[in-house]
């Protein structure tokens, strides 16, 4: 007969984390690996449950889940609408994600190009109450559309105006872009 602990007695405290293969549930149990950890400042650890073998997963995958929400609902509702699409076809479909995966890092890139740019390049324009004179420097603004709508904005704005299309250069990018766009446990 197996001893059943709580997954959270596996990692005590902050600081800690833990990945192996365990059985969860007793009446219908289920084999798989647990990632745990328990970042500093935080209530209470992550409890990831997965398929995939404890060598092959990590537990700060967790931490893209927001902005790879955001992603599909750039692909969808809020986007591309590939819902509308309704193809059957998978090299149709292949061919068409292709397309749709370099169109959302190019609306993405040309969003957080024209956010950077928005007040930065002539902050003295800008009456002296305004928000972006007045924040703490320290902290970054509360974003108000995605970058990727932002992006459509921008490219319809310059459409609009007869600017030339434009693909800057992406040169700074991460090495390890899983630990950069990591976001802690919100507990």
């Amino acid at each position: 007969m197996k001893e059943w602990k709580p997954l959270v007695e596996l990692i005590r405290e902050p600081g800690q984390s833990w990945s192996g293969r365990v059985t969860c549930f007793k009446t219908n149990p289920l084999e798989s690996t647990l990632l745990a950890q328990w970042d500093l400042g935080y209530k209470e650890p992550w409890l990831i449950l997965t398929d995939l073998q404890p060598n092959q997963a990590d537990v700060l995958w967790y931490g893209l889940r927001p902005s790879t929400e955001c992603v599909y609902r750039d692909v969808k509702s809020d986007g591309w609408q590939w819902q509308n699409t309704r193809l059957i076809n998978p090299q149709r479909a292949e061919r068409l994600w292709l397309a749709i995966a370099v169109s959302t890092l190019w609306m993405v890139m040309l969003g957080g190009e024209s956010e950077l740019n928005a007040f930065s390049t002539h902050p003295e324009l800008l009456p002296p109450q305004h928000y972006f004179l007045t924040k703490p420097r320290k902290h970054q603004p509360l974003r108000l559309l995605s970058c990727f709508l932002l992006g459509c904005i921008t490219l319809i704005s310059d459409l609009l105006n007869h600017v030339p299309i434009h693909l800057n250069r992406w040169s700074s990018f991460p090495a390890n872009p899983v630990e950069h766009f990591y976001c802690p446990n919100s507990s």
